[in-house]
């Protein structure tokens, strides 16, 4: 085993140059080149059950996963220097591979063409084939390593190991330190759960002059700041953009090709809108939601001005990370979809999708693609990224209605105890909200604040009125504006959206 560790602490020094390469020059590492493959060799549903349950934890643990996967491979080819009569001739072929994998790899999405990459790598693997080269072709390194010091009382330690043991040791130890530190560097960059709307997002509803003995409730602010704004996507770094250097190309069944600057879509006649973005893989009662104002340019406009040939039927999205989505030319044409460059007033963050990101209304997040750069016009739909896995091609907002107010397994006092929430149906808006406290058998009307607009959430509270001392099992439900209830069966997020009631389980004391 001792050649496994040489190979651990060369492995070690591979990944802290990889990871420098991320954090001081932004080269993407090796896990995120690979991560959008593995994601889509896993089944729909696995996915689907990883994300439900993990969350934002999923791409630290990812990304951590990996790393750590490299290294014990990095151990094993310690295993094969040892036992390799031609040591240098491996090395090379070891420091070949290296860029044989990892070009292909580089050459799409946000990484194509990125000389960085192939740098940094093949730097990396050359440190490593020297640091396992240097105790290979010296004489008794190896057998050093492993020397049994301290035998008879059965304890080792730093001082009575040889001294390349010692190195070995030291250097490691320095190699893994400096790994953990690159890579929490890394990881804390990555996206965090957003608070619950009773923290500093929230906005409190004072009492209704129905009911003045009702207590304030917390709500969520009906604008989600951008910070706190939910963040999904596919990557496990999200790429940074140059407003100077992007574009946007229109093309495909148009008449006239369009390549458009950032400075042009600046120019152009703005819309102004109020919308409220899902992810698909939203739980019941799950906090993958917010409400924001946007500002962008009509997708109608940029495509009449292109031209619509004969024959299109759909639009294909294309993103700077290699995303891609599809959507019908009917909706494009809707006055309510947009390319949207600002959120609250201030450009887009980076990580919601900066310079330029699709909003349409209705549906999941999944089909408002991020870091835009190609629009083109189809006649067949190829399916896009989350739908090549199983997901829903129509991805259209299942309605909804969460509690956030009380808590499941809280106990509350009387005499009146308010519940508040918000509920969400996409385009087809929210009609009214319904509260039973009897786990379901009645059912009695919310009051609902005015929507900022169609497309957005809309915000509820009910008075609970006097309550017997008990437990008590609260549920609410919504009916869209179209007059339909939501429905009550329960299902998973894949691969259409959840559905089903939200429920709580109080105890009241007086």
């Amino acid at each position: 085993m001792r050649s496994f560790w040489i190979g651990i602490a060369a492995g070690f020094a591979f990944l802290i140059i990889e990871l420098l390469g991320r954090v001081v020059a932004g080269v993407p590492t090796v896990p995120e080149l690979i991560q959008d493959r593995l994601v889509l060799l896993l089944p729909g549903p696995v996915f689907s059950f990883v994300l439900d349950r993990l969350l934002y934890l999923g791409k630290p643990g990812l990304f951590a996963g990996l790393l750590l996967a490299q290294v014990v491979l990095a151990g094993l080819g310690g295993l094969l220097f040892a036992r390799w009569r031609e040591p240098i001739a491996l090395g090379a072929v070891v420091w070949l591979a290296t860029g044989l994998v990892v070009l292909p790899l580089a050459g799409q999405g946000v990484f194509a063409n990125d000389a960085g990459v192939a740098i940094v790598n093949l730097v990396a693997a050359g440190v490593y084939v020297l640091g396992l080269l240097a105790y290979q072709t010296r004489p008794g390194a190896w057998s050093e390593v492993a020397s049994e010091a301290g035998s008879g009382t059965g304890r080792v330690t730093t001082g009575m190991l040889p001294a390349a043991s010692r190195r070995l040791l030291v250097g490691g130890g320095v190699s893994f330190l400096v790994s953990v530190v690159l890579g929490r560097e890394i990881i804390g960059a990555l996206p965090s759960l957003p608070p619950r709307p009773d923290e500093a997002a929230a906005s409190t509803v004072p009492p209704t002059s129905a009911t003045p003995a009702s207590p304030a409730v917390a709500l969520p602010s009906a604008v989600t700041p951008a910070d706190r704004f939910y963040v999904v996507s596919k990557n496990l770094i999200d790429p940074v953009v140059d407003a100077n250097s992007w574009h946007l190309s229109i093309g495909g069944l148009v008449d006239h090709p369009l390549t458009l600057n950032y400075s042009d879509i600046l120019a152009m006649p703005s819309k102004e809108t109020y919308r409220t973005l899902e992810c698909i893989s939203n739980e019941v009662g799950g906090d993958l939601i917010s409400n924001g104002q946007w500002i962008g340019v009509s997708l109608a406009d940029l495509l009449t001005r292109a031209g619509v040939s004969a024959g299109a039927t759909t639009v294909h999205f294309t993103s700077v990370d290699g995303y891609t989505d599809n959507m019908a030319l009917e909706m494009a044409l809707a006055p309510s979809t947009l390319l949207v460059y600002k959120l609250n007033g201030q450009p887009l963050p980076s990580k919601h999708g900066f310079p330029l990101r699709v909003l349409g209304a209705g549906t999941y997040g999944m089909k408002n693609p991020k870091w835009l750069t190609h629009v083109d016009l189809i006649k067949a739909v190829t399916p896009g990224f989350w739908e090549g896995q199983g997901w829903s091609s129509s991805a259209i907002v299942q309605t909804m209605a969460r509690i956030d107010a009380p808590t499941s397994g809280a106990t509350l006092p009387g005499p009146v105890i308010p519940i508040a929430g918000i509920a969400f149906a996409g385009a087809r808006g929210i009609q009214r909200v319904e509260v039973s406290t009897d786990g379901g058998k009645s059912w009695n009307a919310a009051q609902s604040q005015t929507p900022l607009g169609p497309n957005t959430w809309t915000l509820w509270t009910y008075s609970w009125q006097s309550p017997k001392p008990g437990n008590y099992n609260v549920v609410a439900r919504a009916v869209d504006g179209t007059g339909q209830v939501q429905s009550m069966q329960e299902t998973d997020t894949y691969p259409d959206g959840a559905t089903g009631y939200e429920s709580v389980d109080v105890r009241v004391t007086t």
